[in-house]
């Protein structure tokens, strides 16, 4: 991530407009890397290869579509290396933004939806590409496209454009399952509709719940608590926190 404070000056002309690829130098103009820029963002790049990889890795070098569809399948071979999706887990994190280094970009698996949520101007300006990777997933047959509004007005979005190809889930509920426990997940809910990049916290809770009194506060789908119970736990509560703002 390069920041809009640790830029010193943009060479070109035209200057490039929110969502170009650029080049990333030092200041002895020596190339860092290639990014996406932002022209408003505090994230003015975000760096998509290092100068050292794309000497490596020619094929993906400046060129969005095909690092897309390399990281993507990447993501999708380490998950299925992890054991994801099996008999007991058909709910989990695809992609995890800069953690399978597409920043602003998560994907949650849920059963056959795939589950998109978009932070960034650059991930909504290729949103078919990425939709396209994603439905080359042979278990994915729905994606719910989620974008975070407030974020996107920090990207300086236009919104109103936004709000046009905004579509309504293809389902509203959906049945999954994760380390043998049963969810409804509400595809209109908080984030994508469940906390999927939790998976390994609630399971260590299994682990050493037995015997145990838990209290799972702002419980939000109860992971936390049912993962208690299926551990062995004498008594479990889970306190769901709602708040109401006023003007």
């Amino acid at each position: 991530m390069v920041y809009s404070g640790a830029v010193d000056r943009i060479i070109g002309r035209p200057p490039p407009k929110t969502g170009d690829v650029v080049l990333v130098a030092d200041g002895s103009e020596k190339p860092i890397g290639w990014g996406l820029y932002n022209s408003v963002s505090m994230f003015c790049v975000r760096l998509m290869q290092l100068e050292n990889e794309a000497a490596r890795d020619p094929y993906c070098a400046l060129n969005m579509e095909k690092l897309l569809e390399t990281r993507i399948n990447v993501a999708t071979e380490l998950r299925k290396n992890l054991g994801l999706p099996s008999v007991e887990t058909n709910a989990y994190r695809l992609v995890n933004s800069e953690g399978d280094r597409l920043s602003g970009l998560i994907v949650d698996i849920f059963g056959d939806i795939a589950v998109v949520a978009s932070s960034a101007a650059w991930v909504e300006k290729y949103k078919s590409d990425i939709e396209s990777c994603v439905n080359r997933i042979p278990e994915i047959n729905h994606i719910n496209w989620r974008s975070s509004v407030e974020l996107l007005k920090e990207e300086g979005l236009d919104l109103s454009s936004l709000e046009e190809t905004q579509s309504p889930p293809s389902k509203q509920l959906v049945q999954v399952m994760e380390n043998g426990i049963k969810y409804v997940v509400s595809l209109e809910g908080q984030k994508t509709g469940f906390y999927a990049d939790q998976r390994e916290n609630r399971h260590y809770i299994s682990n050493i719940s037995n015997g145990k009194t838990v209290l799972d506060i702002c419980c939000y789908s109860g992971g936390f608590s049912l993962n208690a119970i299926q551990g062995g736990a004498l008594n479990v509560i889970g306190n769901i926190c709602l708040f109401h703002w006023y003007d």
